[in-house]
């Protein structure tokens, strides 16, 4: 059952826009923080950016209470046609058990910086006893559309591996680009 919501939620979002890149915020516990930071490799930018672009990602996410977390991420892509920097600031607020929804503010750099907005939804499943999977939407302005499939791994209660396939439509001053590829990093909670 619990696989077959993680794969209806992950159609979804092929299907539709979403917003932000950054490991999303999964488990939310009173007090606790999290820092994480992952690299980007193989991307391929569109619009002569090329193949094989890498890049990084770091966040930061503190939990407010059991059901409220603020997360702040950066992410860039060093593309040949140009840089790609992504500022982000989520308040998230825990719906469901396996249920998280969100609204952000994000900052891109391209050529030119533009400001924008997002609110969506991040669904999250245990798929094993230390695999838990994940997939985010959102929908806002047309600076920035993502969508997210992935997984992290609980290498110890406080650790963990993670893994996804991210897609970015970037819109800045009427200069689309797109951006997609694996990422893969390491979160540390205390």
């Amino acid at each position: 059952m619990n696989k077959l919501v993680l794969l209806t939620v992950a159609a979804s979002i092929m299907t539709s826009s979403a917003f932000a890149a950054a490991v999303p915020v999964t488990k939310i516990s009173d007090g606790s923080t999290k820092i994480q930071a992952d690299y980007a490799f193989a991307q391929r930018v569109s619009k002569g950016g090329g193949t094989n672009n890498d890049g990084y990602g770091v966040s930061l996410e503190h939990d407010f209470s059991d059901k409220t977390a603020v997360q702040y991420s950066y992410d860039k892509i060093n593309a040949k046609n140009g840089d790609i920097k992504d500022h982000q600031l989520a308040l998230v607020y825990k719906l469901h058990p396996n249920v998280n929804v969100y609204g952000a503010g994000t900052a891109i750099r391209t050529h030119d910086t533009d400001l924008g907005y997002q609110a969506g939804v991040i669904g999250h499943v245990p798929l094993t006893d230390k695999i838990n999977g994940f997939a985010k939407a959102g929908f806002g302005n047309d600076i920035k559309q993502t969508y997210q499939v992935g997984a992290q791994y609980e290498v110890k209660p406080n650790v963990d591996l993670n893994v996804y396939y991210g897609y970015d439509k970037f819109s800045v001053d009427s200069n689309d680009k797109t951006s997609k590829g694996l990422h893969a990093g390491v979160g540390y909670t205390f």
